[in-house]
């Protein structure tokens, strides 16, 4: 009698629940359940779809700002300035990209020369959702790369090494890196980046002179637009490469929105004006969740590896045994891109958001942050500021990163260096500042190059901000 009597309590609890259901369905009309149902894939359809936006940004400012065109070489031979606009770019660095298409050109040739002393390469090549498909340079090796698009069958020739793309397009993010300052190993790094070599393989037998874009004080603007725009990018994406199987689903609750393979995107103002909305939502979720993805790498600090634990856990596949991290990897890839096969070959990062006593990171204030001596490398590191709202460098900062390298900077007595951040330069320590804007909030990555045990271990850790008057 008791079971029975708890059985009906459930069912009468369920007819209750749905009725009250089909009530509140019926306050809605047809037309609010479409919008509702726009807004909500929308969002989704950020975070799933960042990714690839981020770097669809990336290759349109290529198109547009450095007037290049698919296999052409730009890059930073004097190292960026806060103009670069690529997610937490760094300054120091000398950038190469390209971008290539195997659907127009067939199989792409990457020739990369072999590392001279002084001079050497790293880099990692991706496809279109930044898959990282291989690093390159880091074994010092010339090598001929064989870009293949999806599904190639054909025969691959002998002296090049074939790398498989489930994308028509790609990309490459290569670092120059130079040993010094000194004339000597700028000049061999340049002569070793004039050997770099993108053409297509049709064209093996007599290949074209390279291309190369000098991007230095060029304004690069590939900031990810979370308005209309956003989605203008997704369908791009959507009709330009093949539906992998891992997507399909999410690709069929994308035809809500118009974005469907084959078809133009083309919505009306109202549906426009909600994918404002859900976009700018998606905006706050993700560039502020990388604060929470973020966790501390040394225990009672702020500091962190700047990315979702499972990207390292997946090596950026994102790939977990039950489900893909979709929400990790969009927080992730909506505050940098980039991401490496191996990470921790030649340098490493952490960044924090957070001052000694938790608060928020902002550019009025004053802050003071004691790097402590032996700092684990066996190149150099750097750290470097970002506007917390674009993930970009701080626009117009006289001064975006301090470095061990950064001429007159001041070391305390024990080998240890403080580094000042702040609107202005405390008095004094010009050479140890790094500019921040009032009014809004800002991150640092702190970069080491070469990396060595001290910093794997933790036995050597870094201090938290200090904020100062």
């Amino acid at each position: 009698m008791q079971r029975s009597r708890i059985i009906m309590r459930l069912a009468s609890a369920l007819i209750f629940a749905l009725v009250a259901a089909a009530a509140s369905a019926a306050d809605f009309t047809p037309q609010q359940l479409d919008e509702r149902l726009i807004e909500r894939r929308a969002f989704d359809a950020v975070v799933w779809g960042v990714p690839a936006v981020n770097l669809d940004m990336m290759r349109q400012a290529y198109f547009r700002d450095a007037n290049a065109r698919y296999n052409d070489i730009i890059w930073w031979p004097k190292g960026a300035d806060w103009r670069n606009q690529s997610l937490a770019a760094n300054t120091l660095v000398r950038y190469i990209y390209f971008f290539a298409d195997t659907r127009a050109d067939g199989p792409i040739v990457f020739e990369i020369p072999a590392a001279v002393e002084g001079a050497t390469f790293y880099g990692t090549i991706m496809d279109s959702w930044q898959f990282p498909v291989r690093d390159v340079g880091a074994d010092g090796k010339a090598t001929k790369y064989l870009l293949l698009p999806p599904g190639y069958e054909g025969e691959v020739p002998a002296g090049y090494t074939p790398l498989r793309f489930n994308t028509f397009g790609s990309y490459a993010l290569v670092r120059s890196i130079v040993a010094s300052d000194k004339k000597a190993d700028i000049a061999r790094a340049d002569a070793l980046v004039a050997q770099l070599k993108v053409y297509p393989l049709s064209k093996a037998g007599n290949p074209p002179a390279q291309t190369f874009r000098d991007m230095t004080g060029v304004p690069y603007e590939p900031a990810i637009p979370y308005d209309h725009r956003f989605f203008e990018s997704l369908a791009r994406i959507v009709n330009d490469e093949p539906a992998q199987e891992l997507d399909k689903q999410m690709l069929g609750m994308l035809h809500p929105l118009g974005i469907e393979k084959g078809k133009a995107f083309a919505p009306d103002a109202a549906t426009v004006a909600i994918l404002e909305r859900a976009g700018a939502e998606a905006q706050a979720y993700l560039l502020e969740g990388i604060t929470r993805v973020t966790k501390p790498y040394w225990e009672g600090g702020h500091w962190g590896m700047p990315t979702a634990p499972s990207g390292f856990a997946t090596t950026f596949t994102w790939r977990l045994p039950d489900y893909i991290d979709v929400d990790g990897r969009g927080i992730s890839m909506a505050n940098w891109f980039g991401p490496v096969e191996v990470l921790g070959k030649s340098s490493n990062y952490v960044a924090t958001f957070f001052d000694s006593d938790g608060r928020r990171l902002e550019g009025q204030h004053s802050y003071r942050l004691h790097v402590p001596a032996n700092v684990p490398v066996r190149d150099f590191w750097s750290i470097t500021a970002y506007d917390a709202v674009t993930s970009g460098l701080i626009r117009n900062a006289p001064v975006a990163v301090v470095s061990s390298r950064t001429k007159g900077l001041r070391v305390n007595r024990d080998g240890s260096v403080d580094v000042y951040f702040g609107p202005q330069p405390p008095p004094g320590k010009a050479s140890n500042w790094v500019y921040t804007e009032p009014g809004r909030m800002w991150f640092p990555w702190f970069r080491l190059y070469g990396p060595t045990e001290a910093f794997n271990d933790k036995s050597w850790k870094l201090t938290d901000f200090e904020r100062i008057q």
